[in-house]
């Protein structure tokens, strides 16, 4: 009995721990927003003078306080496609040792982590809003500005340390059929969603796997469309 291949590179043990902590982190935020619901004011303050004064409202729905986990979902859906495209591969069981397989492993990690970062924020973003609502006054507080500092750093840190475990690639022959318009890699045959480019000095997509374009919408979905969404969700 043969054994069918997967199509998933095995994530590692800290991606999979960064996966249960937002979970975790969603849970409790949406806990905590709903426990809260009924003791914050029926008109939510979101607008202000300079002094800290409340000077615009809106209804209390559970759509407005729950805002927080439903910008926690998205970056999770979003984030969680990428990483699981990064990690989609044909025959993945058998190639394991090979340098794609580890690129997309540390990638799909980096997203993973970074994906933790900002909902966890998110979770003290949840924290922080009740406590304004409560107050009606300005301010989300200085730990909320340290935090989100903190994120960012810690996202940076995340994405050097992913450099440094994608490492350089190999030089692989040179296939004239396979490159297109000079550097746009397409074999359909070949399996990684990650190749070499063709002097061999950092790594490119596989455009003949439909997984590379799907990745390339959705990054540049959620770097565009995805804060715009967000924006007119909080403005409206």
């Amino acid at each position: 009995m043969t054994q069918t291949p997967r199509r998933f590179i095995r994530p590692t043990r800290l991606m999979l721990g960064a996966v249960a902590a937002v979970v975790t982190a969603i849970v409790f935020s949406a806990g905590f927003l709903l426990a809260r619901y009924a003791a914050l004011p029926w008109l939510l303050p979101v607008h202000f003078w300079p002094n800290g004064a409340p000077n615009g409202w809106q209804y209390k729905t559970y759509a407005r306080v729950l805002i927080p986990v439903f910008v926690q979902v998205a970056l999770t859906l979003t984030l969680g496609s990428i990483g699981a495209l990064l990690l989609s591969r044909p025959h993945g069981t058998h190639d394991e040792a090979a340098s794609d397989v580890k690129a997309a492993s540390a990638a799909a990690e980096c997203v993973a982590l970074m994906t933790l970062i900002w909902v966890a924020f998110q979770g003290y973003a949840a924290v922080a809003l009740v406590g304004m609502w409560q107050r009606e006054r300005a301010g989300l507080g200085a730990l909320y500005t340290c935090l989100e500092l903190a994120g960012i750093l810690l996202t940076i840190v995340a994405a050097v340390r992913a450099h440094g475990r994608v490492g350089r690639p190999g030089r692989r022959p040179f296939v004239a059929e396979h490159w297109h318009l000079g550097q746009l890699y397409r074999n359909p045959g070949d399996p990684a969603l990650f190749v070499p480019t063709r002097d061999g000095a950092r790594w490119t997509l596989n455009f003949g796997r439909p997984a590379a374009a799907l990745l390339m919408v959705l990054i540049l979905g959620f770097g565009i469309i995805g804060p715009t969404l967000i924006l007119r969700l909080l403005l409206r």
